[in-house]
């Protein structure tokens, strides 16, 4: 922009001004005024354009660190899952495994009880014997 208007368009227009004829000092000031305050309007341009620039590059700077926070957080989480499943399944087999000895552990004492029961004769006595 700085470059198209000092070298295209302030030479046109102060040489436009010159060929009309009717150029005076005043009118050459009052154009390289003009010309002046044309070159210091581009440069704020430029100058607002490269603040633009660089805020667009912090922003995606920023949003590249949000999105790899979010995929941190979404392996943590399926970690956590992971960990949750596992402690899950585990707790299932511990209860399974927990219901198996409570039942071994009363046929173990069914058959102490059973043991421990006097035995029965099978033995017959004869009339009057008492045994």
């Amino acid at each position: 922009m700085q470059t198209f208007l000092v070298r295209g368009f302030l030479p046109m227009v102060i040489g436009a001004a010159l060929l009309a004829g009717c150029a005076t000092k005043d009118d050459f000031k009052i154009t390289q005024t003009t010309a002046d305050a044309a070159r210091m309007q581009a440069e704020e341009a430029r100058v607002a354009a490269d603040r633009a620039v660089a805020a667009a590059q912090q922003a995606a700077q920023r949003a590249d660190q949000a999105n790899s926070i979010a995929q941190q957080a979404q392996q943590t989480a399926n970690s956590a899952q992971t960990a949750a499943n596992s402690a899950s399944s585990s707790a299932q087999s511990a209860a399974s495994s927990a219901e198996q000895a409570k039942d071994d552990a009363q046929a173990a004492q069914e058959k102490i009880q059973e043991a421990q029961r006097p035995p029965v004769r099978s033995t017959r006595l004869a009339r009057g014997e008492r045994g």
